[in-house]
């Protein structure tokens, strides 16, 4: 396919109706695109039109004005219904049924065949971190164990473009990364995934681009470089003494600059976790 994996074109819907209760504008005019490959995450504070926006995509809801393509098709076209995935906020549906069995019956809404879904279904518990949990009620699963099975539900047929809205929400640190390094993984086979989120550090390690929304409007959208670059340069060292230090920063002052901030380099919290899952595969 050629063009965006999902474009958006001054999209604009609203909610309520009646003199008693005047219309609410969800999204007001949001335009953006994405292709393949790319992970793009839509930030903003509640009410802000992120899960209205994903509804649209999943074809779920009909915006009033404007045009909303995924794959280059509209998002109710019956085709996509197995090349796209979609993640809701939310409980999952069919509490009392197991996760294995879960899977099985939405594998079967999206017309897998029985033998392939039952294979697929046993591969996603497993890329979830769920293969030991297949046979127990969903009403039972903790609240990141039921976040992780919607994931893998979004994974199921073969997606080629991902709606996860707040996919990390509730999840421990490991959970988290596992959910994220899948994403890198999906990314890398040319699967394009929006993904909405409050898990602020989350993003900043995974997306190439963000969109930020603001009562239904896109505020800004670029790459963190170019939305949170300071200007500034940065040089990391190693090895040097006090000495070899102190010599820079005369050199740095001899050239007009300054050194800012100095300090020793560490990694983030998520570097811990996953060298610590390594280390216990």
């Amino acid at each position: 396919m050629d063009g965006p994996a999902i474009s958006v074109e001054d999209l604009h819907l609203s909610y309520g109706s009646g003199w008693l209760r005047p219309r609410l504008a969800a999204l007001r005019g949001v335009t953006l695109a994405l292709g393949a490959g790319e992970i793009v995450a839509v930030l903003g504070p509640n009410g802000s039109g992120k899960s209205t926006l994903f509804k649209v995509l999943a074809g779920i809801l009909d915006p009033e004005t404007g045009r909303a393509r995924v794959l280059g098709r509209d998002p109710r076209a019956p085709g996509l219904v197995t090349q796209v995935g979609y993640q809701p906020e939310g409980a999952l549906p069919y509490p009392h049924h197991t996760a294995l069995d879960l899977l099985l019956h939405m594998a079967h809404h999206l017309g897998v065949p029985p033998a392939a879904a039952r294979t697929q279904a046993a591969t996603l518990l497993a890329r979830v971190g769920l293969a030991s949990a297949a046979g127990r009620r969903v009403a039972a699963l903790s609240t990141g164990m039921a976040r992780r099975l919607g994931f893998a539900v979004a994974l199921l047929g073969t997606p080629r473009v991902l709606l996860l809205d707040e996919p990390t929400a509730g999840l421990d640190p490991l959970g988290s990364l596992l959910v994220m390094d899948a994403l890198r993984s999906l990314a890398a086979e040319g699967v394009a995934i929006l993904l909405a989120s409050h898990q602020l550090e989350e993003v900043e390690q995974t997306c190439a681009r963000v969109i930020l929304l603001h009562e239904g409007r896109v505020q800004a959208e670029g790459t963190l470089d170019a939305l949170l670059g300071t200007g500034d340069d940065l040089m990391v060292f190693r090895g040097l003494d006090a000495g070899g230090l102190a010599r820079i920063r005369d050199t740095a002052a001899a050239a007009g600059g300054a050194v800012v901030r100095e300090g020793r380099e560490r990694a983030h919290l998520f570097a811990l976790f996953r060298r610590l899952a390594r280390e216990d595969a």
